[in-house]
């Protein structure tokens, strides 16, 4: 037997049908029935609900459970790719946790050093297995007037942890002990009040699925 590229359907071939044999053929037709009924019955009440992880082809449908006047039948899918949710600010991830962007640029990508997101969505590389940091900001500065959501890493180049203003003022004349705080902690530089938290690493490893809404209910 023979199998269909989009559903992995077995089916029967001229070229297959001397070595099928009857019994398989009949029971993987039985299973093809399963699947095209699960394919042309999926239904969700949000796109949210679907399953992280899961590859959907274009041209995929998801039926609405719950269809109101002013809604939409269902959603279909209009880029084909991995379903996942998008980024979230201040969210703590883990290693394999995979994300869209925010805004979507299609691609899929995968926490590979797990961290804290920001309040403001990094910048997302769109090359394939390029690495880049959750974090966007600069070096620390002395007697420095900071703002509160302001965003800095130490002086030595590293980029494992970052440091976000929780309290405004000015920093003191020289560099804060990084390495002596605990993560996701606040402490005192100067008048300012930061708080450590270690940053999360993403790599793009492929493309994200899109769903768009379709047949308007009058």
């Amino acid at each position: 037997m023979e199998t269909t590229k989009k559903l992995g359907l077995k089916t029967v071939t001229d070229s297959s049908f001397e070595k099928d044999d009857i019994k398989e053929t009949i029971v993987n037709y039985g299973t093809n029935f399963n699947k095209l009924e699960d394919y042309l019955t999926s239904s969700v009440q949000s796109i949210e609900e679907l399953q992280d992880n899961t590859l959907y082809s274009i041209g995929h449908i998801l039926w609405n459970k719950t269809p109101i006047t002013g809604g939409h039948i269902g959603w279909v899918a209009t880029r084909e790719g991995i379903h996942a949710k998008k980024w979230n600010s201040n969210k703590n991830y883990i290693v394999g946790d995979l994300i869209k962007a925010e805004p979507d640029n299609g691609g899929l990508y995968e926490c590979i050093v797990e961290g804290k997101s920001t309040t403001t969505p990094p910048t997302f590389l769109s090359g394939l297995h390029l690495e880049f940091y959750d974090a966007n900001g600069q070096n620390w500065r002395k007697e420095y007037n900071y703002e509160v959501g302001d965003l800095v890493f130490s002086t030595n180049g590293s980029k494992q942890f970052y440091y976000i203003c929780e309290t405004a003022g000015y920093s003191s004349p020289s560099e804060p002990e990084w390495s002596l705080v605990q993560n996701n902690t606040a402490f005192i530089d100067g008048s300012v009040v930061w708080r450590k938290a270690k940053t999360i690493k993403w790599k793009r490893i492929g493309n994200s699925c899109e769903f768009r809404p379709f047949g308007k209910i009058e």
